[in-house]
């Protein structure tokens, strides 16, 4: 087997490894600059098919550097977000990135910063906002809040069973571009899904589920939430949307009452950044948090 190199947030003041799941949250929060190195200018330019002029006058700012009061470039905040936002300029939509492949070395090394692994309210800050962050999990915390969410999944599908809502098996709500929706889930269901399936061949596409295969679902006993409580169904939406929020909450409270670290982002992403479908040696790297 391949050696996989440690995770480096595993030597911070808050342990942790990273995946980035291409949330855009660190592109959309906070205050600060992205700052610019020398030539980036000119790559992230030619990524975007535009003149070096062009693209410095749209996406590019002149700022001081608060650790040596030199003026830097950096990327511009994006001029349709409200002040303070901090939202980029190259970001597209909700969440994409529109140079992700030549994006600045700044935003590779994210959230490899000192500011978040020396420091533990750094930390916490970049917690709350990036879902690929993973805080090292102790086994009895991840032991009894895994028993807690068996035991609440089984009291989610006898609710949805005596709802009589109808599925027709055809396996469209897994391929999320026709269905036209996305699936979330929290992280603890991410690790837990994970952990009870660890194994699943690559995704049928950018976004899939890697269980989602030949049309039927892998891993029905370990699926989140959300493909839980829906169906296409329409008698039925309003009541299981109902009955989906009541058990969301549910699931806050054991993250709160366990101590699991929180997050919520796409399952598909999550349960990939934990290894599933990505080969046994990544599986082996994510297993960090045990």
């Amino acid at each position: 087997m391949t050696a996989v190199n440690p995770d480096p947030g595993l030597r911070g003041v808050v342990p942790f490894v990273f995946d980035c799941l291409r949330s855009g949250n660190c592109c959309t929060h906070g205050e600060g600059h992205v700052w610019l190195a020398p030539g980036e200018v000119e790559r992230l330019a030619a990524a975007r098919g535009m003149a070096v002029a062009a693209f410095r006058a749209r996406h590019v700012t002149l700022a001081p550097d608060p650790r040596d009061g030199t003026t830097r470039e950096a990327l511009r905040e994006s001029a349709d977000a409200p002040a303070g936002n901090g939202r980029c300029s190259l970001l597209e939509g909700r969440h994409h990135c529109s140079v992700y492949d030549d994006r600045p070395q700044h935003c590779r090394d994210y959230p490899y910063w000192e500011s978040v692994t020396g420091d533990a309210a750094g930390f916490e800050r970049a917690r709350a906002i990036c879902p690929g962050i993973r805080p090292v999990v102790p086994e009895a915390v991840r032991k009894e809040a895994f028993t807690r969410v068996e035991a609440l999944y089984a009291e989610v599908d006898r609710v949805v069973e005596q709802s009589h809502a109808v599925c027709l098996a055809r396996g469209l709500c897994c391929r999320f571009e026709d269905a036209g929706h996305e699936l979330f889930a929290t992280a603890l269901e991410a690790d837990f899904a994970a952990a009870k399936e660890p194994h699943a061949p690559a995704p049928a596409g950018p976004g899939r589920c890697p269980y989602h295969v030949g049309g039927r679902c892998t891993a029905r006993a370990a699926r989140p939430l959300g493909c839980r409580t829906y169906f296409c169904d329409p008698a039925q939406e309003d009541a299981l949307a109902r009955t989906h929020e009541h058990f969301l909450a549910r699931l806050r409270a054991i993250e709160a009452e366990t101590g699991y670290p929180t997050a919520y982002a796409r399952f598909p992403a999550m349960v990939g950044a934990r290894g599933v479908g990505r080969g046994a040696d990544r599986a082996d790297s994510a297993g960090a948090t045990p």
